[in-house]
């Protein structure tokens, strides 16, 4: 969770150095004690610890994905110092973290800024619970301000960006990417945005470089090669999508949208050979059930094997999810002339002709919403 980098707020880290409980609390973090890890906490809480010692302290328990941890010793240090902008701003962004918004509305409202960098936190602050909450275009102006007075703060610039992309604005996306990375060259997150970016908006070329400056640096890194394979696999290149989704899922941890990019370059290098693809497709929809594209593949798959039931059903299912996918209700008709069902077959022709003018990629968007979900969570 990229709240556990953000959290370090203007937090003085380096005063475990000067203080005991707080170097204790630091090494049980370390070593994973847990009741070691409680013992510190308490023995801060209840002491005299100055705002510094707070503050690192709940710095220090977000790193360890301690969120709940984190927020009361933000809390803590917000009561004993009310008028510190720093402990309302980590308060309000750990119970964002935990999805408490009304929470962190009220601490929000409770703050002072007292200068433009401290304002431009706020929007910050505000713009993570307008989308979190899907007030996309609250969203948005929130983000942007705070953006625009201090584009140097690489977290605006990564959360901005991925507001864009979910909402198909690629292009300003890139445009914003571009120059933060220029100014922060060795983070892993705004590379990776600028790479999807890329790839959703179809500069191919683009997002393989950046996926190839990340893999020299890396060649461990899950998230390069799956954002080659799908670059590779819009673009055609089906023996290298198959390469990099092969490479992807030897990785611990593999991300399962591999096992659909997997099958989608082994269907198109040789699309008689049924068995693969779709043990493949079928290891992709255990894990994503809700995948459109894996279900459009594995229907052409079915068909494949004359098993047209079950290709029908596919893709029936793909339209119950999204009743306005061209591509489904186009794959449909092609199954029901196969079955002499020609009202069936009549039905969706119809629909697809009043949604082929607004047809949208079904590839493209299936991977959207899967990336976006894994960087959510």
């Amino acid at each position: 969770m990229r709240y556990l980098v953000t959290i370090l707020f203007w937090c003085v880290l380096n005063a475990a150095n000067s203080d005991p409980a707080l170097a204790g609390l630091a090494a049980a973090l370390s070593s994973h004690e847990i009741d070691q890890v409680y013992l510190w906490e308490q023995r801060l809480l209840s002491g005299n610890s100055s705002a510094d010692i707070l503050l690192s302290a709940g710095a220090l328990l977000g790193q360890h994905d301690m969120l709940r941890d984190a927020a009361t010793m933000f809390e803590k240090c917000s009561d004993r110092f009310p008028a510190l902008f720093e402990a309302k701003y980590n308060l309000a962004l750990a119970r964002i973290g935990l999805n408490d918004y009304l929470a962190a509305q009220k601490v929000i409202r409770s703050a002072s800024p007292s200068s433009v960098r401290e304002s431009a936190a706020i929007e910050y602050l505000r713009g993570k619970i307008y989308s979190a909450t899907g007030y996309r275009a609250e969203a948005r102006q929130s983000l942007e301000r705070a953006y625009r007075s201090n584009p140097d703060n690489e977290n605006y610039a990564l959360d901005l960006a991925l507001l864009y992309i979910q909402s198909s604005a690629y292009v300003p996306a890139i445009q914003m990417l571009q120059p933060s990375l220029a100014s922060h060259p060795e983070s892993e997150e705004l590379a990776i945005e600028l790479a999807l970016s890329d790839a959703l908006a179809g500069r191919q070329a683009e997002a393989l470089a950046v996926c190839r400056q990340l893999l020299n640096r890396n060649s461990q890194l899950p998230t390069p090669r799956l954002i080659a394979a799908f670059t590779y696999c819009v673009a055609a290149d089906y023996g290298h999508c198959e390469t990099e989704s092969s490479l992807g899922l030897s990785l611990p941890a593999a991300n399962p949208y591999l096992h659909y990019l997997y099958a989608e370059a082994l269907w198109n290098l040789n699309p008689t050979a049924t068995a693969r693809p779709l043990a493949e497709l079928d290891a992709a929809l255990k894990a994503m059930r809700y995948c459109r594209a894996c279900l459009l593949l594995r229907s052409r798959v079915f068909e494949a094997m004359k098993d047209y039931g079950a290709a029908v059903t596919d893709i029936r299912t793909v339209l119950q999810q999204d009743s306005k996918s061209a591509e489904a209700w186009y794959r449909l008709a092609t199954l029901c002339r196969r079955v002499d069902d020609a009202r069936g077959a009549a039905d969706a022709v119809n629909h697809y002709r009043a949604l082929n003018e607004k047809h949208t990629s079904q590839e493209v968007e299936s991977f959207r919403e899967q990336f976006l979900d894994i960087r959510e969570h």
